[in-house]
């Protein structure tokens, strides 16, 4: 008795292949991610009122944490210590500046730049 001849041997080989591939594109992916997350941006939740007029409770911003000089008339991030972080305008930022807000992305309806409009 003979066995059948193997009609299609690469078949396997490419399938383990593609699958291997997804997958190290997936790791590099949520590495890459992760290390934009951790060191460059971050998001920012406004809990409650800010001495910024434009923010609202609610609201979420983007912060480019690796920029830590803002003209006046930028809103920054800044750790108060005990207290936690808070968003004025950069002319007013009396703590440790964690970053500039680059932008506000919800609610969708209000998204975009956001500055320190009279409160500066």
């Amino acid at each position: 008795m003979t066995a059948p001849p193997r009609t299609d041997p690469a078949s396997t080989d490419v399938d383990a292949g593609s699958w291997r591939l997804v997958v190290v594109a997936l790791v590099v992916g949520v590495l890459a991610a992760s290390l934009v997350r951790g060191t460059l941006l971050a998001s920012y939740h406004v809990p409650s009122a800010q001495p910024v007029p434009t923010l609202e409770p609610g609201d979420r911003v983007l912060v480019l944490t690796i920029d830590r000089s803002a003209g006046d008339d930028a809103v920054v991030l800044v750790d108060d210590g005990a207290a936690g972080h808070s968003l004025v305008p950069a002319s007013r930022a009396d703590g440790d500046v964690v970053g500039t807000v680059l932008l506000r992305w919800w609610p969708l309806s209000r998204a975009g730049a956001v500055t320190a409009g009279s409160a500066a």
